[in-house]
């Protein structure tokens, strides 16, 4: 989500931030459910918004959502997901772990239901939730890269001029279960990690790393900006915790 505008007065901090496992505190929060991620109805779109690589689910299907865990009673709606990667496999995640870089990061971006758009949620406490998971390159052969990754990267080639889009299997998101089932999370409160910065998201960070090959991180560097220049590098500098709580939910 690209946002433009003023970023207001300031609540609680930026992100991303690095996740020290050292000091979080451990809480347990009712279960954690997303439903409609990565069903095979309705279609799917990816496209090149000058900054990244956007995907969104549409046409004929429900909703995809995320409640319960740390989002009280409320419901969030998938709005996209977004991806960062930087110019080497070494860094390209936006938060980190341990001070640990991973390759790139996907980030699926949920407006809570009870604002019914996503520009009412920008100024709002609970406005977002925004589900992290890393992902990590490893040198393997192509036939051994990520197949449910590869309903992705395998049509990256149409969309590395700016504004292009392109259709893409429904399911493209499945990919993100196998994070969702390790056993527990981080999270904390936080910020859009683009302008304006908005201090609107309740951050969910899977730790579990997805594997993917090197040559898919690298198709995401052949993705043009406005000006026709490759994105080497698109992800945001860790923040100041400035005294914020992270958890561990177990």
């Amino acid at each position: 989500m690209e946002c433009a505008g003023d970023s207001g007065g300031r609540k609680w901090g930026q992100s991303p931030i690095d996740i020290d496992e050292r000091n979080l505190i451990k809480i347990k929060f009712p279960a954690l459910i997303m439903s409609g991620h990565w069903n095979n109805d309705g279609e799917a779109k990816m496209r090149n918004i000058g900054t990244t690589v956007r995907v969104t689910l549409e046409g004929n299907r429900s909703p995809a959502t995320i409640q319960g865990g740390p989002l009280a009673t409320d419901i969030y709606e998938l709005s996209e997901v977004v991806f960062r990667w930087g110019s080497s496999n070494c860094k390209g995640a936006e938060h980190t772990l341990n001070g640990t870089w991973f390759t790139m990061e996907a980030q699926a971006i949920h407006f809570n239901k009870r604002y019914e758009t996503i520009e009412r949620c920008w100024h709002e406490n609970d406005g977002l939730a925004i589900c992290s998971y890393f992902l990590q390159a490893y040198q393997v052969p192509t036939w051994d890269e990520h197949p449910s990754f590869s309903k992705i990267t395998d049509d990256l080639y149409k969309i590395t001029q700016y504004n292009s889009y392109t259709k893409i299997p429904a399911n493209c998101l499945s990919w993100m279960r196998q994070a969702c089932q390790t056993p527990g999370y981080y999270s904390y409160l936080g910020s859009l990690t683009t302008f304006p910065h908005y201090e609107c998201a309740t951050w969910i960070v899977f730790p579990e790393p997805v594997r993917i090959s090197e040559n898919q991180a690298d198709l995401f560097r052949m993705i043009r900006n406005k000006e026709g220049r490759c994105i080497k590098d698109n992800c945001r500098d860790v923040q100041k915790l400035n005294g914020r709580m992270v958890y561990y939910v177990n």
